[in-house]
């Protein structure tokens, strides 16, 4: 009598991950408790679950390849000197993280929605029909172009650098973030993260396979 040979179950990338993956929760991997203040601090908990201190995150933008490369520039040099720079004179406790978030293209869309905002303004105060048609055909390429930027930070992914900044307090941690931002010069430009990027995060570092079909 013949055995029926059993089909092997196949699974994805993703899955395999999962299934190997010990389940953590996001208190154990990053001891979080909660956001506080209008700039939405994390309160990091103890082994006691007591305030533990605190922490930001803090998105890195990245270089223009122009900048870094470009013909007759100093920009990697440059970025090399302000990085051991930064490593010499912030002595508080940082982080650089690296994942796969959605692109950031929120201070992009925000000077365009500025101009498109004065192009209104003035289609609504000119009388000359000519200025008028000029002033439509801005708007409306103006309008293309936020719409592009919103398509790219919904769709587009890339590796994307966060900064954590740690404090004992609420207070010391604001005036350590605004010390890093202001000490990266040409090496690490480093701006606010919005809570939604702050949340998404906190899901990524609980469970990175969410990166590996992205």
């Amino acid at each position: 009598m013949g055995f029926k040979k059993t089909k092997k179950q196949k699974f994805s990338l993703k899955q395999l991950a999962e299934l190997r993956r010990p389940q953590v929760g996001v208190l154990d991997l990053l001891p979080f408790k909660r956001f506080e203040g209008d700039d939405h601090l994390l309160v990091l908990a103890g082994e006691n679950k007591q305030d533990a201190g605190y922490m930001d995150m803090l998105t890195i933008y990245g270089k223009d390849l122009d900048f870094v490369y470009g013909v007759g520039s100093e920009g990697a040099s440059n970025i090399i000197r302000d990085y051991h720079l930064l490593l010499n004179t912030f002595t508080s406790d940082f982080d650089i993280i690296i994942t796969r978030m959605a692109a950031e293209t929120t201070i992009q869309q925000r000077a365009w929605l500025a101009n498109r905002q004065a192009i209104d303004q003035e289609m609504a105060q000119t009388t000359d029909q000519r200025r008028y048609r000029q002033l439509q055909l801005r708007y409306q390429l103006v309008t293309r172009q936020i719409e592009s930027l919103r398509h790219v930070a919904e769709n587009v992914k890339h590796q994307s650098y966060t900064a954590f900044i740690y404090g004992e307090s609420a207070a010391e941690t604001r005036t350590t973030r605004e010390i890093f931002m202001s000490s990266g010069g040409r090496a690490i430009t480093a701006q606010p993260m919005s809570l939604d990027t702050k949340k998404t995060m906190l899901q990524i570092l609980q469970d990175p396979t969410q990166q590996l079909n992205q």
